[in-house]
């Protein structure tokens, strides 16, 4: 059943990014009924689609909103609200130039309200290359694997405890300082916030959030101790992203080592590999199709490379 859209966008953005659906349209995923314009405009019709004006989303049946607008976000934010379109029916333009984009992958996985917990930025990037909220308290920060994996191990019992501060650490990237704080005896490094109150706070918020009936483990793998306590992680739906050789199906091996490409790149920091490769509009080729991966389909890899198991 083809989803009913209506696109919003002005008219050279409408031009910029219109073929990124056309895919979609082809495939049968959608149709779509409209097009809005959020300036007086002369138009009738645009391809064959018909224009209206914002006032007629009050009294138009669709099932999503394709946001094409990239100038104000603050503006449109207030005229959603205005209007009571709530935030799940409105679907950024950039996902669909995501590689290997499908929307009906994409509605299921954000429906699935999937909880993605990693212990870098890896969880972060993804949700916000895919344009969903964050199910997860676990953004912005990051962990050591021996702390990571300690925690998966006894989930429910380190997310009931209280976030408490230890002491400050050092960004050199951003060249500041942040909290560093802690689940009992597992550390958590909040290097994208300035003070333990906000950490603190976006913390127990996100916590909220967490769907347990569909977490998402992902992890990055550099030592064979960390491949083998990654193994042994209780949970059905997991990924690790590993550098030591792994013929296991929940492990992807990159034997980006052998050739020196990660160290010279990424100044040997395996960890902003993979991160990078998560970002949406990266300038790195994203190795796996993130929307089969998340919904558990297990073709999700898109490249074999020289050196693999």
């Amino acid at each position: 059943m083809s989803e009913k859209v209506i696109v919003w966008g002005f008219g050279t953005e409408y031009d910029r990014f219109s073929k990124w659906l056309e895919p979609e349209v082809r495939k049968g995923n959608m149709e779509i009924e409209a097009i809005l314009l959020n300036e007086e405009n002369l138009l009738r019709s645009l391809d064959g689609i018909e224009v209206i004006g914002v006032e007629e989303l009050l009294v138009r049946e669709y099932d999503y909103l394709i946001n094409m607008n990239q100038t104000d976000p603050a503006m449109i934010a207030n005229i959603l609200n205005m209007l009571k379109i709530p935030s799940w029916k409105v679907i950024p333009i950039k996902v669909f130039g995501l590689p290997c984009f499908d929307l009906k992958r994409w509605i299921k996985v954000k429906e699935s309200r999937i909880s993605i917990i990693s212990h870098n930025c890896w969880g972060g990037y993804t949700y916000n290359s895919l344009g969903m909220e964050f199910l997860s308290p676990f953004i912005n920060m990051f962990m050591e694997p021996k702390d990571y994996f300690r925690l998966l191990n006894h989930f429910d019992f380190y997310m009931k405890l209280p976030l408490h501060y230890i002491r400050e650490g050092y960004e050199p990237v951003l060249k500041r300082n942040y909290p560093v704080a802690g689940l009992e005896d597992v550390t958590l490094y909040f290097n994208h916030y300035t003070d333990f109150e906000s950490a603190s706070v976006m913390w127990e918020k996100r916590k909220k959030r967490l769907n347990y009936e569909n977490l998402f483990i992902e992890a990055i793998i550099d030592k064979k101790e960390e491949l083998e306590d990654f193994l042994s992680l209780p949970y059905k739906n997991k990924i690790g992203f590993s550098t030591i050789p792994c013929r296991e199906e929940q492990v992807i091996y990159f034997p980006i080592l052998r050739n020196g490409y990660a160290q010279n790149k990424y100044d040997g920091n395996t960890w902003n590999f993979f991160n990078h490769m998560a970002m949406a509009g990266a300038d790195e080729c994203r190795q796996y199709d993130i929307l089969k991966l998340l919904n558990g389909e297990k073709d999700y890899m898109r490249a074999e490379m020289y050196g693999m198991i």
